[in-house]
């Protein structure tokens, strides 16, 4: 009998549930890092340099390195439990307990003398006062001490539980040429109108193009041994400046011709000395006469 209800008690405390809440909060930063990785992906880089009258390209082969930032801080975890159901449980089995108690306790202060106002069937009298009060006792007690001890426990396994972990992020991620190394080859001049140019051998990792050559050529990009070059922005408006200005600078001055345009299309004169402005970008590049002459004519029509 002890064994059975020991047994009962254990079964209401462990299937006792309880409300699990979990937050998480993070904490300080501990540390940065930097990991940098190469992608093992090897293309050909160019740099473009002016100087007038010479472009000068250099080519170098890089590989991808892919750098990570990591930050490395601290997280919380903050698990809240509770149970809505321990403090009925406690104020409703200490009630029965209490009384289921005192009931058995008391028992002799109960007569003991059977009920002879009741028979049953096979001519047995009633049940006395004491033999109720011991069964209501004892049945009192075997609702009222589990549900005690199961709000006692669901109360005490209440409360927070705050974990500390680890833990790791990437912040920011780049890719960029990394382990570069000057590279000889064949250059295509690609993707301009009409036949491409014929191709060309570097020297030292470079290869060098007069004013006249670019105003003659036609092309977009570069091929280095069949493998297309990577430029960024700043080397593409370099090559298109002085594409630009070795067109723009190939004719002379002629004050009178630029006089006539300016009657005749004002606006044209105004783009034309637009892209004279820009070729002093280009060191050595002989753009002042034009430049002042434009100055001179277009202040005087305005």
């Amino acid at each position: 009998m002890r064994r059975a209800g020991a047994a009962v008690l254990v079964l209401a405390v462990g299937c006792a549930p309880l409300d699990v809440e979990r937050r998480t909060e993070r904490g300080p930063v501990l540390r940065t890092y930097t990991q940098e990785k190469a992608l093992g992906e090897r293309q050909p880089f160019a740099d473009i340099q002016a100087q007038w009258p010479e472009l000068t390209v250099s080519f170098t082969t890089a590989d991808i390195c892919r750098t990570e930032h990591h930050e490395e801080y601290a997280e919380e975890i903050i698990s809240t439990y509770s149970s809505r159901g321990a403090a009925p449980s406690v104020s409703t089995g200490g009630a029965l307990t209490a009384v289921g108690g005192f009931l058995l306790v008391g028992r002799t202060l109960f007569s003991d003398k059977p009920r002879l106002m009741a028979i049953d069937r096979t001519g047995h009298y009633g049940a006395s006062n004491r033999e109720l009060a011991t069964g209501w006792g004892t049945a009192l007690l075997i609702l009222g001490v589990p549900a005690l001890v199961t709000g006692i426990v669901e109360l005490s396994r209440s409360g927070e539980k705050r974990e500390t972990r680890k833990m790791d992020e990437m912040v920011a991620l780049r890719e960029v040429p990394c382990q570069a190394q000057p590279a000889d080859g064949v250059v295509e001049l690609a993707g301009g109108h009409g036949p491409p140019p014929p191709a060309r051998m570097t020297s030292n990792a470079a290869l060098r193009l007069t004013a006249d050559e670019v105003r003659g050529l036609s092309f977009t990009g570069l091929l280095l041994d069949g493998t297309p070059v990577l430029l960024d922005e700043e080397d593409r408006d370099r090559l298109e400046t002085f594409r630009t200005c070795a067109i723009l600078l190939s004719a002379p001055v002629n004050p009178e011709a630029l006089a006539r345009e300016a009657k005749e299309h004002p606006e044209r004169l105004r783009m034309r000395r637009g892209l004279a402005r820009t070729c002093t970008t280009l060191p050595g590049a002989p753009v002042r006469p034009l430049l002042d002459a434009l100055d001179s004519i277009l202040a005087n029509e305005e």
